[in-house]
């Protein structure tokens, strides 16, 4: 049976863009939280906890602020690394990073990440993927907003476990053929013959994917892929010989999102069938009316079920996501369960 718990619920202001990592004995969930998307007083929470029974949240990210998008990692060593960004738009935010030594209890002061750079650098939104070699991978993207946005894709490569990162170049997309501004926040995988590949959010109404075979060096062309998308998150893993997806299966730029499902794929991301409903719509009367801008998406939250972080646990998958951003949910998966 799916267990679903609320990490927390009704917050002051909205919440979203969850991450969770899992230690010996506990979840730790981080997010962001502030008046709305992208104000002046959004920062990083976190809480740790198991099912029902979850510390008072903490703020993590000190008075650094906007805050957006953390992203959780456990290192081979045990420590724990949260990576967020900072800044007051989007095509102009810094990342930054916090460390805990003790399983998510205390951390370290935030410090930027490397040199600093505007923009992109830096995993976003889905946690690194370690590859059979050692290395990690992670999505990361650029956005730049105006008269004509422009978002793209690329991959952040690590070899010292996350302290430090090379940038691949962009994704390559055809911006004069392609609808809207382009693609983001790509999630990946990698396949039994070694192949890396990624899933994108996109402009496009469906997913971009794109594959590398040198362990995320350089990567194909972007194309569309056959599965739906809204311009919103998704999370993507392998849980053995399946590839879990959890999407909004709506088309559209910033189309619904609701509802929430989790899909599957036995063919390495060629085809995914529905497996599991997250999230219902509300129905056609609630209006989550998104107004997106560089200084943050502005929304009722009603209806809205988004942004999943999908990880395995065992022989069972763990994902949370935005509740109508009131609230964020950790819900625990059994894929031996066949579930409609």
């Amino acid at each position: 049976m799916t267990a679903r718990h609320f990490v927390v619920r009704d917050v002051p202001g909205q919440c979203h863009g969850s991450t969770v990592c899992v230690t010996e004995d506990t979840f730790v969930v981080a997010w962001f939280q502030g008046d709305h998307e992208g104000a002046a007083d959004s920062r990083i929470w976190l809480s740790r906890g198991t099912d029902d029974r979850w510390s008072a949240p903490t703020v993590v990210s000190g008075d650094l602020a906007p805050c957006w998008n953390p992203v959780l990692h456990r290192r081979t060593g045990g420590d724990l690394v949260c990576w967020f960004k900072v800044g007051a738009t989007i095509s102009t935010w810094v990342t930054h990073q916090v460390v805990s030594t003790d399983g998510g209890r205390t951390w370290s002061t935030p410090r930027p990440l490397g040199d600093a750079e505007p923009g992109g650098r830096g995993p976003v939104r889905t946690p690194p993927l370690r590859l059979r070699s050692g290395r990690l991978l992670a999505g990361a993207s650029t956005e730049t907003w105006g008269e004509r946005p422009r978002w793209d894709c690329f991959v952040e490569r690590s070899d010292d476990d996350g302290e430090t990162w090379q940038r691949s170049p962009d994704i390559r997309l055809d911006h004069a053929a392609f609808p809207g501004a382009g693609a983001i926040q790509p999630a990946l995988w990698q396949t039994p013959t070694g192949e890396v590949r990624l899933l994108a959010r996109s402009t496009a109404g469906r997913l971009v994917t794109a594959t590398s075979v040198d362990d995320g060096r350089t990567w194909s062309p972007g194309s569309l892929s056959t599965v739906p998308n809204n311009n919103s998150g998704i999370a993507v893993t392998r849980l053995g010989d399946q590839v879990h997806l959890a999407h909004n299966p709506t088309t559209g730029d910033w189309a619904s999102r609701a509802p929430l499902t989790v899909s599957v794929s036995t063919d390495e991301g060629e085809t995914f069938r529905p497996w599991l409903t997250l999230e219902k719509s509300l129905g056609e009367t609630a209006d989550e009316g998104y107004r997106p801008a560089d200084s943050g998406v502005r929304t009722t939250g009603s209806n809205e079920f988004s942004y999943p972080c999908l990880i395995p646990v065992g022989d069972r998958l763990a994902v949370t996501y935005t509740w109508q951003r009131r609230g964020i949910v950790l819900a625990l998966l059994d894929p031996s369960e066949h579930i409609s």
